[in-house]
């Protein structure tokens, strides 16, 4: 599964907003969700997001591969909540057990490419196995999916079925972009 068609980061170093734009689009929830691992206030997590983004826009052309993107993507999206919180005067040892340490950061980041690799193959799936899909997703059974959509509870199985092999198709090199992501 090819994460970007053409080189996305190439276009964005020389200026290029319609490529930002779409890096934009495909980060700015991922990086809401990965600050909140920090924040609770989803305002603050969406102005970190966006920050962050912005930051690499104004330093785009120090940067030549999307893993180096992404690491400063998320690199400056935790200090960006770090900062948030020791500004705000909350005891940033809130975790005492728990200190974050690079495999927990790692393990954070893996987490939300997984998710985002996952939420863009759920895009890509026809409109009606994309609902079926969110829908069960969020804890409906078939027969409240169908109720819902009114349609058939075959039908939504059927769907569901189809999609799931949608699904498995274009997520079978996920180990690998994984990988690949994880060797930068």
């Amino acid at each position: 599964m090819s994460i970007y068609i053409g080189n996305i980061i190439a276009d964005i170093k020389r200026g290029n907003k319609n490529a930002f734009k779409k890096l934009f689009d495909d980060y700015y929830p991922i990086l809401c969700v990965f600050s909140a691992q920090y924040i609770e206030d989803k305002e603050i997590c969406k102005d970190i997001a966006q920050e962050t983004l912005l930051a690499y826009w104004e330093h785009r052309e120090d940067f030549d591969d999307i893993l180096k993107v992404k690491s400063f993507l998320y690199t400056v999206t935790r200090n960006k909540s770090l900062n948030y919180l020791k500004h705000e005067q909350l005891n940033i040892s809130v975790f005492p057990e728990q200190e974050e340490t690079d495999t927990d950061f790692e393990a954070a980041i893996i987490e939300q490419e997984t998710y985002r690799i996952v939420r863009k193959a759920v895009e890509e799936l026809p409109s009606q196995m994309r609902n079926i899909i969110l829908l069960s997703m969020k804890g409906l059974k078939n027969h409240e999916i169908a109720d819902k959509l009114q349609i058939a509870e075959g039908t939504v199985h059927t769907l569901k079925k189809f999609a799931y092999r949608k699904l498995r198709e274009s997520l079978k090199g996920i180990n690998y972009a994984l990988l690949l992501f994880l060797c930068k």
